[in-house]
């Protein structure tokens, strides 16, 4: 859902060039005399500033609702970007936003419904980040809240929470009936660990989507799993470091590589010489060092998909050794279908 805010700055003198005076860590302050009782953390605004000063009408913030007072009619507004001396939008959209704000004593609406043009599915409109209007990826399934369970490695770590945002069908699964859409994401998903750098947004986005669900939007730092030197050497696609990036975006978070890779460790390479998963994790432990800032209160943690959790435990363990107090949340793009980790089937079953 996205608003449209208007500001006139004749009410009090706030114009566009006083946004990083108004600002307080990233954040507006908006009276929001209507729809507060329908607006939602993790929703878009954009607001648009007119009036007598000397600047040219327009967007000059975007932001998310991260903080709803319904007492006091406000709404805290967590700036993703902004600019103090010229519109965001080209002037075209700033005048067709003019027409739809030009109610008098009205500050709050909602975007025209007619002017969200989807866009053709293709990597192209990912890499361009319309993923938002797209209904492809709007109808694909999400995990439901209560679909899925901590796979068995993590269940010793500590962690906040574990959010996963869509099912992935492992090579071998235990269950033959998957859906359509769910195999559609697992092929889209298999292109992007290929390298196909577009899926990065739209994977971002629907992370963000079950963020916001689960009301987990307040981060000081987005720590991707580090990428193992050999692949780094091979100049591989840094997956997690990608997500890490569009969802610094979204959430308006700094993105910090606390975790490094001191050797070139493969899972996959691991297992089928016959280690156990408990001796991957403790050469993988051996492997992995961390540095991480003393301002690092809550952290998000991204990895691409999970089976059981392995990888994503030793990174929760060696962050909680530098600072155990830290409140730390997972999320991955995708969770593999394994039954350890399944609670409701409906979302990925073939009925």
């Amino acid at each position: 859902m996205r608003f449209l805010y208007k500001i006139h700055s004749g009410y009090d003198g706030f114009r566009p060039a006083v946004l990083p005076d108004r600002m307080q860590d990233g954040r507006l302050r908006l009276g929001w005399r209507h729809y507060i009782d329908v607006v939602e953390k993790g929703w878009e605004c954009w607001v648009y500033f007119h009036g007598p000063h000397k600047f040219e009408n327009g967007v000059y913030a975007k932001g998310i609702v991260d903080g709803i007072d319904l007492d006091k009619g406000e709404v805290s507004l967590r700036v993703r970007e902004y600019l103090a001396d010229e519109p965001i939008t080209p002037k075209g959209t700033s005048e067709r936003i003019a027409a739809v704000v030009a109610t008098r004593y009205r500050q709050v609406f909602l975007w025209p419904d007619d002017w969200t043009v989807a866009p053709e599915c293709e990597p192209t409109a990912c890499a361009n980040r319309k993923c938002g209007d797209c209904k492809t990826w709007n109808e694909l399934p999400l995990i439901g809240l209560e679909d899925s369970k901590v796979p068995l490695r993590l269940r010793w770590s500590k962690y906040e929470a574990v959010v996963p945002a869509h099912w992935i069908v492992p090579s071998r699964c235990y269950e033959p009936r998957i859906g359509p859409d769910v195999q559609d994401l697992t092929r889209r998903f298999t292109e992007f660990k290929l390298g196909e750098r577009a899926y990065a947004y739209p994977f971002a986005l629907s992370i963000f989507e079950q963020l916001r669900r689960h009301d987990l939007l307040e981060f000081d730092y987005i720590v991707p799993i580090p990428l193992s030197p050999d692949k780094a050497k091979n100049k591989e696609m840094h997956r997690t470091r990608e997500l890490a990036g569009e969802l610094g975006r979204l959430l308006a978070v700094n993105v910090c590589e606390m975790l490094g890779l001191s050797a070139s460790i493969s899972k996959r390479r691991m297992m089928a010489a016959g280690l156990t998963p408990a001796q991957f994790e403790r050469r993988y432990r051996e492997a992995l060092h961390a540095e991480v800032p003393a301002d690092a209160g809550r952290i998000l943690l991204v990895d691409d998909v999970m089976t059981r959790g392995s990888t994503t435990a030793q990174a929760l363990d060696v962050l909680h050794e530098q600072c155990t107090e830290a409140k730390i949340v997972v999320a991955t793009v995708g969770q593999m279908v394994v039954k350890e980790a399944v609670t409701d089937d409906r979302g990925f079953k073939n009925s």
